[in-house]
């Protein structure tokens, strides 16, 4: 695929991609993803516990589910 359709791809449904995005994270938060959740090898590791990176996630899920939902309508 052409890099400039990729790109009038994502001008075209950023919204819809940011609202995914904020869905991925939020369910991801939910269930427990390794993947996100974890703070083995993250900068503050030692610091935030693996709720508190739940809890992080979680809300910025819903923020961009949120503030995505109220742009679309």
């Amino acid at each position: 695929m052409n890099e400039t359709k990729i790109m009038a791809f994502i001008a075209e449904y950023d919204n819809y991609i940011t609202l995914l995005i904020g869905v991925v994270i939020l369910v991801g938060a939910v269930k427990n993803w390794n993947w996100l959740c974890s703070p083995v090898g993250k900068p503050d590791g030692h610091r935030l516990s693996r709720s508190m990176y739940r809890l992080i996630f979680g809300a910025l899920g819903l923020i961009l589910i949120i503030c995505e939902l109220l742009v679309l309508f």
